[in-house]
């Protein structure tokens, strides 16, 4: 093989290894892809029937075993949003299986209402994407702008859940931290009497 053989030859392995490379990054690219739909998908799941569970439950406290609230002075005080006395869950939530017997989670039987689950953080397994983590928060909103928090008492509840987990999107290429997915929802007590 002569020189000019042997550049051409050269040549080619340098294409080869251009061309896998690039063959490599769209693989690594389109599966990074994949798991980020993938966890995507799910943590809308989780956050949905996280969102249903809280909303399936009474407005406040005060306002359980068929009591009503006639003004804002008759729901909980925000400082006190929370789990109340005896509505404790220690630790992180989660579904677990002890002798063969599935356990479902705390929350479902131990919260009777809508702020009971301010603060609380859930931990769900998927057999193939790991633990996602769910965090609620609970605050007063405004009647007329919901997106605008409060720190007095009204009708209205501003729900926000956020599932975070590490194969959710990131902000940039560059960062490391996946972004939480987050949704909001508004309970409102409505009277009828």
């Amino acid at each position: 093989m002569n020189s000019g053989q042997m550049m051409l030859v050269v040549g080619a392995f340098t294409m080869l290894s251009i061309l896998a490379l690039s063959f490599n990054r769209t693989m690594f690219n389109s599966m990074t892809l994949g798991l980020e739909m993938e966890a995507t998908l799910n943590a809308i799941s989780i956050a949905s029937s996280m969102m249903d569970e809280i909303m399936s439950k009474d407005f406040d406290e005060e306002v359980t075993d068929g009591r009503r609230a006639y003004e804002f002075a008759d729901v909980t005080l925000p400082a006190n949003l929370g789990p109340d006395t005896g509505e404790t869950i220690v630790g992180v939530d989660s579904t677990y299986t002890l002798l063969g017997i599935s356990f479902d989670f705390a929350s479902k039987l131990t919260y009777d209402d809508i702020d009971d689950y301010h603060e609380y953080e859930r931990q769900v397994r998927d057999p193939r994407l790991g633990i996602f983590t769910v965090v609620d928060s609970i605050t007063y909103c405004d009647e007329t702008t919901p997106s605008t928090i409060l720190t007095s008492r009204t009708f209205f509840k501003q729900v926000t859940v956020a599932v975070s987990h590490p194969n959710l999107p990131k902000a940039n290429m560059e960062d490391t931290e996946s972004l939480p997915l987050i949704i909001r929802d508004l309970a409102i007590y409505r009277r009828f009497f």
